[in-house]
């Protein structure tokens, strides 16, 4: 998904002779005119490939049809509710940020700020800053993620030294971990937030004035 999939949702906004996908209002209708009617194969017609892989269509209509079930009560609140649905999509890009879209006059459009690309407000977008800061070469954005207690005979240079040095390899591998851990589970405790980056390897954050900093990459 992430990039790629954007690209293809705003894409679906283009004027052009290409078919318009029906709208999560129309889907909800659908599915709930089916389950109103009992009828639970179409019903689960109208369910995801992803889903159908999770969940074939014997435990579905079990789940559907057992003791307390009322399907057909729930298929009537989604026809009833459905009109009020809006037209939104929220894609998930590679690093964790969210971008919500909506669909208006036909085209689809951001429904919320662009996230900050240096942001240092919470302890995951610090993490992020990093990543892509490292990314882009960028060590004076990197030299604002140091702790000011390390900053002094700190330079942006030397942190490009330390990053693309002798031990380059060793610190890209490092970075790919870090990348891949960008959405694991992170714990914040007052102002220091832990985030684990490998089994042997935590990413300790120190918040001072406001802002998220990276205070260890080395692990416990």
């Amino acid at each position: 998904m992430r990039l790629v999939a954007l690209g293809l949702v705003l894409a679906l906004g283009l004027p052009a002779c290409a078919h318009r996908p029906e709208d999560p209002a129309a889907a909800m209708a659908s599915y709930g005119a089916a389950l109103a009617r009992g009828d639970l194969r179409a019903a689960y017609q109208l369910t995801s490939a992803a889903f159908q892989r999770r969940m074939p269509y014997e435990a579905f209509a079990a789940r559907l049809a057992g003791a307390g079930a009322d399907s057909v009560t729930l298929g009537q609140r989604l026809m009833a509710e459905a009109a009020a649905v809006q037209p939104r999509v929220d894609v998930t890009l590679e690093l964790g940020e969210p971008v919500p879209l909506v669909l208006e006059a036909g085209r689809w459009r951001l429904d919320g700020p662009v996230y900050e690309a240096w942001g240092q407000a919470t302890p995951r977008a610090a993490v992020r800053t990093l990543i892509r800061a490292l990314d882009a070469h960028r060590y004076d954005v990197v030299l604002r993620l140091v702790p000011e207690r390390y900053r002094p005979g700190l330079s942006a240079d030397r942190l490009r030294t330390f990053w693309e040095g002798d031990h380059n390899k060793e610190h890209q591998d490092l970075l790919a971990r870090l990348r891949a851990a960008a959405l694991a589970p992170l714990t914040e405790a007052g102002d220091e937030a832990r985030l684990l980056a490998a089994p042997d390897r935590v990413v300790r954050l120190l918040r001072e004035g406001g802002q998220w900093k990276i205070e260890d990459l080395d692990g416990e």
